[in-house]
């Protein structure tokens, strides 16, 4: 197999933090669609430090990472973590997922830790952004949060990098037009954390800087959705069935 054709089955793995033409033309077609069909706010920008630092958000929909690249500045770069995907040759969302690149998969049955921390910390180093969905899978409540995967507070400890919190409100049910906000909080330091305990607290403090940011009331859903449909669509069929089976529609 020759290194297209790994590329394409096992994931995109350039971790360029440059802003590419490639990159820009993406972005853009990202960001007409996006804000085509959705309304995107954005709170709290100013609170971002210098690169490199760690971004971690919350996830509620399978339109996530594009409604983040449409609300995401153009420089820095981010550079995502962790699509859990077996082949990124098959289906459109993989394909363009590789063809857009700057990330780094992770599949626990074909990717060593070790090569994933390399990889984070060839990010850092070039002083890039790494994104993380820290939940590790789609949760559906937005006043509330899923434990939190490892990888985050790991990461960033490991290299002192700051984290950003980021909470992303209104993804989990999309329909034409809906509001969908982006509010970040202050950076929290990670220069002093050493230790499996020291990075149990990190957890803490960063689950509660994002719990700081969400709204306090479960959001009731207007009975007129245009275009709801649209909401679902990169949302896979698994996921779906968990949400109505958690909130029903």
């Amino acid at each position: 197999m020759d290194a297209a054709e790994r590329s394409r089955r096992t994931g995109p793995r350039e971790l360029s933090v440059e802003v590419t033409t490639r990159y820009r033309v993406m972005r853009r077609l990202d960001i007409l669609v996006v804000r085509l069909l959705f309304e995107i706010r954005v709170e709290g920008r100013e609170r971002w430090p210098a690169p490199p630092f760690c971004l971690v958000l919350n996830h509620h929909n399978g339109w996530d990472p594009m409604l983040a690249l449409a609300a995401l500045p153009e420089i820095p770069r981010v550079t995502w973590f962790g699509p859990k995907e077996a082949d990124f040759s098959r289906g459109f969302r993989n394909r363009a997922m590789a063809f857009y690149g700057g990330m780094i998969p992770y599949n626990p049955q074909k990717t060593t830790l070790t090569s994933a921390v390399r990889a984070v910390r060839r990010v850092f180093a070039s002083s890039g952004v790494l994104g993380i969905f820290a939940e590790g899978r789609v949760g559906f409540r937005e006043t509330d949060l899923l434990p939190f995967e490892e990888g985050a507070v790991a990461f960033a400890a490991a290299s002192g990098v700051p984290i950003v919190p980021c909470v992303i409100v209104g993804s989990t049910f999309l329909w034409f037009r809906k509001r969908v906000t982006f509010r970040y909080g202050d950076p929290i330091p990670t220069t002093d954390v050493k230790g499996r305990e020291a990075r149990v607290e990190l957890d803490r403090r960063v689950r509660a800087a994002m719990q700081s940011l969400l709204p306090d009331h479960e959001p009731r859903l207007p009975r007129r959705r245009p275009l709801r449909f649209i909401g679902d669509l990169l949302t896979g069929p698994a996921d779906l069935e968990r949400r109505r089976a958690e909130l029903g529609e």
